[in-house]
């Protein structure tokens, strides 16, 4: 009877410290948390007033829990987008902010986390061409849409100065097509513009082109880096002009 009695004793404990430690295991996964990223746009305020033909300075400040904060210098000011969004009316304006946080589009979510801002901009040239410029250049078609994939994903040179376009056999070309399909559909619209980094200047429309109606839509937004088996998370801010 004593050595049955210990047999048993063993069979409950084994099992119980097992669940115990996988427990405690997959409790410790559950509580790691990836914190909103906080995102202001500190110049201009908001419902400040604006003048038309007029370069408007902006400042945006990110601080995020696990990647650090702009004011230190701890986060990578290309990894900051402006988006600048003049509206004819409030009434837009309202319908967008109703919306909250939206994800990026395919194509620009991949502008944002590839190395693309290392060497590009939206509206001014850089080391390479701007998105703009490249939209000017390229007329929308199929054909251009599968040669501007092929000099992403494998490299190119001399078409655009002395400047190398390195490979990037890390992206698909599913994704560097949808990349290619949004510059170009962003470069023909007249009212939204892109803007890479926590400080610059916009120009606002020309009185005469605006009608002297309409607001603009100001919104800072930057992606953090998540965590491991955690989702990443976007922080934004906005403010309107008017």
């Amino acid at each position: 009877m004593k050595k049955g009695s210990k047999l048993v004793y063993l069979n409950i404990l084994v099992p119980l410290t097992l669940f115990v430690a996988i427990n405690f295991s997959a409790t410790s996964i559950i509580r790691q948390e990836n914190h909103l990223p906080v995102v202001k746009i500190i110049n201009p305020k908001n419902n400040s007033t604006f003048d038309w033909d007029t370069q408007v300075n902006y400042e945006i400040s990110v601080a995020d829990k696990e990647d650090g904060d702009t004011k230190y210098d701890e986060l990578n000011a290309k990894e900051v987008l402006l988006e600048v969004r003049y509206a004819g009316n409030k009434a837009k304006v309202q319908a967008i902010l109703n919306k909250g946080v939206q994800n990026d589009p395919p194509g620009l979510a991949v502008l944002r986390t590839s190395n693309c801002f290392n060497c590009h901009n939206f509206n001014s040239k850089a080391i390479g061409p701007s998105f703009n410029e490249i939209a000017v250049k390229y007329t929308t078609t199929a054909s251009n849409v599968d040669l501007l994939v092929k000099h992403i994903r494998e490299g190119s040179t001399g078409i655009w100065g002395k400047e190398t376009m390195p490979t990037h056999p890390e992206l698909s070309a599913e994704e560097v097509k949808r990349t290619v399909q949004w510059i170009f559909k962003y470069a023909k619209d007249t009212d939204v513009s892109y803007y890479v980094g926590t400080t610059g200047t916009f120009r606002t429309k020309l009185s005469a082109a605006a009608g002297k109606k309409g607001v603009y839509m100001l919104t800072a937004s930057y992606m953090d880096h998540g965590l491991k088996m955690v989702k990443h998370l976007k922080g934004q801010d906005v403010v309107v002009l008017r």
